[in-house]
């Protein structure tokens, strides 16, 4: 193998996202929920109006009070998802909207969703 053709290689690889870490954002329903939210809303949202939807989400435990979900969304949820490209945000996460790889996330979570109602009978 060449020298061009390993560099080309790792290129590529830094640039796609591990099997692994595809699989775990798909397996927690939080992640898929915002992904769901984030595709029916028209641009981007306020983390406020992100939390309030997710906490309407019949998939979400609404036993969550909006400041923990929010304080979810901010330390975990969000920075995820933002490091995927599956969404976007500001600095201070006051907007956040589809990412670059939004897409492809909605289509695998919606997936996932839709074998495990097969096999399982919904939610």
């Amino acid at each position: 193998m060449t020298q061009t053709t390993q560099s080309a290689s790792l290129d590529d690889r830094q640039h796609k996202p591990r099997k692994t870490k595809i699989h775990s954002i798909l397996g927690d329903p939080e992640h898929r929920i915002i992904l769901r939210v984030l595709a029916d809303a028209d641009g981007s949202v306020s983390l406020k109006e992100l939390t309030r939807a997710t906490l309407r989400d019949q998939e979400y435990d609404a036993d969550v009070s909006v400041s923990i979900l929010e304080g979810l969304m901010l330390d975990i949820y969000l920075p995820v998802l933002d490091s995927t490209g599956a969404i976007e945000t500001d600095a201070g996460y006051n907007r956040i909207g589809p990412g670059e790889h939004h897409e492809a996330y909605l289509q695998m979570a919606e997936a996932v969703d839709e074998v495990y109602e097969q096999h399982f009978g919904g939610i």
